[in-house]
């Protein structure tokens, strides 16, 4: 058989459970698969996309941001001629911003090297800066059909109960779960549809809690529902403390109805437009002047691991606070923030005064 070559150093039952799982997968996928969009043609592009979109987001998030995306940059070139700027704003609400400055590098990458097309094998895509050995192998195996194993979470937790492995997610797990893998994508008749079948039962079947294993096709090969150890596998690890902070945000007008706003220099959202907040130098001298009685309201905001509560006031600075730092902040019309990169909590603040 095709697939047998890479299997040798298994015995035939083996072999046979390892096909049977491939099997199990694919005719699972192909009548259960969700109509998400970049399933409608497989364009190497709209895949990779979609693969970037993905990372650390819901899929109810990313489906929202996706087909405008696309509108705006539909092409690599069009995404690689792009300014930054502009693609920092159409990336504004995913979070995260670190991926959209790196897709916009990978984009030129791929014109310069690659003549605009992605290139179809592994190790030619994770030249591409950005795109690691999942990224690589989704592209590989999902827009070209090539077989490459991908691993995500959602897949090691899968493997993890499919082969009994009591490692915690992390490393280790990693460690196993790429070989398995690897040798599950080669005995696939369609490793586009495996390694999607995979992700899906990552989502919506094989679940971290409450998983719906009445429903799973790999119920009967899986060591951990046969030995009723669903619940205990992966292992636990202790869940990573978040942090809680309350931040005053301000929102200041100017005669004409523009919003103050500075140009964020910091690691987490550089080169984005934030409302000023806190004790910001800007302030110092003269303190904010927080009129009588104008705190707006408040509302909660969760960025990685800090869990935020913010609560908004019309403010008011003096013109020469404002004249000194020239360049580090603007005034900004809320009507063309949109064509401005920003994190969604600046949408919320502006709720407060209609805008």
């Amino acid at each position: 058989m095709w697939w047998a070559s890479s299997l040798l150093q298994y015995k035939p039952a083996a072999i046979l459970r390892t096909r049977r799982i491939a099997i199990a997968v694919e005719t699972w996928f192909r009548a259960n698969q969700r109509p998400l969009p970049w399933r409608s043609t497989y364009d190497p592009y709209q895949v990779w996309i979609s693969e970037v979109m993905l990372q650390q987001t819901r899929m109810e998030v990313v489906l929202r941001y996706y087909t405008r995306f696309l509108g705006r940059f539909p092409t690599i070139a069009s995404l690689a001629a792009a300014p930054l700027d502009e693609v920092l704003a159409a990336w504004s609400g995913l979070g995260y911003y670190r991926r959209a400055r790196m897709l916009h590098a990978a984009a030129g990458r791929v014109m310069e090297r690659f003549e605009g097309e992605l290139p179809r094998q592994v190790p030619e895509l994770m030249t591409i800066p950005g795109i690691g050995r999942y990224t690589a192998g989704a592209i590989a195996s999902i827009a070209f059909g090539r077989r490459a194993p991908i691993v995500d979470g959602n897949i090691a937790r899968i493997l993890a109960r499919l082969e009994g492995f009591g490692d915690p997610p992390g490393p280790a797990l990693m460690r196993r779960s790429w070989p398995a893998e690897e040798t599950l994508v080669a005995a696939s008749g369609s490793p586009r549809d495996f390694n999607q079948g995979l992700m899906e039962l990552g989502a919506l079947v094989c679940r971290p809690a409450a998983p719906r294993c009445d429903e799973c096709p790999l119920r009967r090969s899986c060591v951990a529902h046969r030995t009723g150890r669903v619940a205990d596998l992966p292992a636990r690890t202790a869940r990573k403390e978040s942090r809680s902070l309350v931040i005053p945000l301000y929102l200041i007008e100017d005669r004409r109805g523009r919003i103050l706003m500075r140009r964020e220099s910091g690691a987490l959202m550089t080169s984005m437009f934030h409302l000023p907040h806190g004790a910001t130098d800007l302030f110092d001298t003269p303190p904010v002047e927080i009129e009588p009685g104008r705190h707006l309201g408040s509302f909660r905001h969760t960025i990685t691991d800090r869990r935020i509560e913010f609560h908004v006031y019309r403010a008011g600075a003096t013109a020469r606070a404002i004249a000194d730092r020239r360049g580090e902040y603007a005034w900004i019309d809320p009507s063309g923030l949109e064509a401005l990169p920003h994190p969604s909590y600046v949408d919320k603040a502006l709720k407060f005064i209609g805008a």
